[in-house]
C-alpha cells in the first residue's frame, strides 16, 4: 500500500511533464533519488526527524527541476531540437545523477563512517498500533495530494491555465496565459513531488544505489497503463501497476516457490508491452475515444437526459 502511494505520486509527476513538454522525463526518478540523499543526510548528519525532511527534500528537488528547465530544456527547445533529443538528454542526466550518488555514497562512508550501499531510515520511524509510521502517514498524504491537485487543475484559474497550455500552448498564449511561468511552475511541482517521494522511500524500504532505474520502469508502466495524457490516468495507473506487480509476484511465489520473487522486476516491462499492443493510449483512452463503448454509453445517456428535460418542459 505504501508502494501504491509512492507510485501514484511519481506517476503524476511523470505524466505532468509529458503533458506539458511532450517528452518522457527519464530523469524523474533520479531526481527522487536526490530527495532520498537530502533526507538521509539531514537525518544522519544533523539529526533531523525524517518527517521534517520531506518538505526540505521537496523544496530542494523542486528548485533542482526548475534549474534543469532553465539550463537544459529551454535552451534545447530554443535551438529547435526535437523531442528525441530531450529524451536522450534526460536519460544522460539520470546517469549523471546516478554517478553523483555513487560519489556521495563514498564521501559519506569516508567522512561520516556510515555504510551507504543503500539508504535505510526505518530505524528512525515511529510505530502506531504495530504499524510503521510511514504506512500511517503516506497513504493519507497521497490522498490529500491527489485531491489538492484535482481541485487546483479544475477549480483554480492558474490550474486551468496549466491544462490549457498543455493542450495547446500557442492558443493559450494568445488568450493571455503566461506560458513561461506555467512551464516553470510545472517543473517545480513535478520536482517537488519527486523529492517528496525520495524522502519517503528510505523509511519504507531499503533503497539501493540504483533504485531509480527500477522505479523508472515501474513508473513508465503505470503511466502507459493509465494513459500519458491524463492525470487521472496517472493515479489509476500508479495504483494498478502496483497491484498487478505485487499480485502476480505473490501468485508466482505460491506456484513456483520463493525463487519466483526474482522475476518481480520483469512484470512492469511485460505490462508496458501488453498495454501498447492492446490499448496504446492507456486505460483513460477508453473513456475519451469517440467510438469506445464507454463513450457511446455516456453520449446515449446524455441524449436521453436531454429528451427527458425537454419533455418535462413541454
Amino acid at each position: 500500500m505504501v508502494q501504491s502511494a509512492v507510485m501514484i505520486i511519481l506517476c503524476i509527476g511523470f505524466t505532468f511533464i509529458y503533458m506539458m513538454e511532450k517528452f518522457p522525463n527519464f530523469g524523474h526518478t533520479a531526481i527522487a533519488m536526490v530527495g532520498t540523499i537530502v533526507a538521509y543526510a539531514f537525518v544522519r548528519i544533523w539529526g533531523f526527524n525524517p518527517y521534517t525532511t520531506w518538505l526540505i527534500s521537496a523544496a530542494f528537488c523542486g528548485i533542482l527541476s526548475v534549474f534543469l528547465y532553465f539550463t537544459v530544456v529551454r535552451p534545447i527547445k530554443a535551438n529547435g531540437a526535437n523531442i528525441i533529443t530531450l529524451t536522450f538528454v534526460f536519460f544522460a542526466i539520470a546517469m549523471i545523477i546516478g554517478s553523483l550518488v555513487d560519489v556521495f555514497s563514498y564521501w559519506f562512508l569516508y567522512n561520516q563512517g556510515y555504510p551507504t550501499e543503500g539508504f535505510w531510515l526505518a530505524s528512525f520511524d515511529f510505530t502506531w498500533r504495530g504499524y510503521p509510521g510511514v504506512f500511517v502517514v503516506s497513504l493519507p498524504l497521497c490522498a490529500v495530494i491527489v485531491a489538492v491537485l484535482y481541485m487546483f487543475l479544475t477549480k483554480v484559474k492558474l490550474g486551468i491555465a496549466m491544462r490549457a497550455a498543455a493542450e495547446d500552448e500557442s492558443l493559450a498564449a494568445i488568450l493571455g496565459v503566461n506560458t513561461h511561468f506555467i512551464h516553470v511552475l510545472t517543473w517545480f511541482i513535478t520536482g517537488a513531488l519527486a523529492g517528496l517521494v525520495g524522502a519517503i522511500i528510505p523509511l519504507w524500504t531499503y533503497s539501493g544505489l540504483g533504485y531509480s532505474d527500477v522505479f523508472l520502469v515501474i513508473v513508465m508502466a503505470g503511466c502507459v497503463l493509465g494513459g500519458l495524457h491524463s492525470i487521472v490516468g496517472a493515479v489509476i495507473g500508479g495504483l494498478l501497476i502496483t497491484l498487478v506487480e505485487k499480485g502476480v509476484t505473490l501468485w508466482m511465489i505460491g506456484q513456483f516457490g520463493i525463487a519466483a520473487a526474482d522475476w518481480e522486476g520483469l512484470i512492469p516491462t511485460v505490462v508496458i508491452v501488453v498495454i501498447l499492443m492492446i490499448i496504446p493510449e492507456g486505460i483513460m483512452s477508453v473513456f475519451s475515444t469517440p467510438f469506445s463503448p464507454v463513450k457511446q454509453i455516456a453520449v446515449s445517456l446524455t441524449q436521453i437526459k436531454k429528451k427527458i428535460v425537454n419533455a418535462n418542459k413541454e
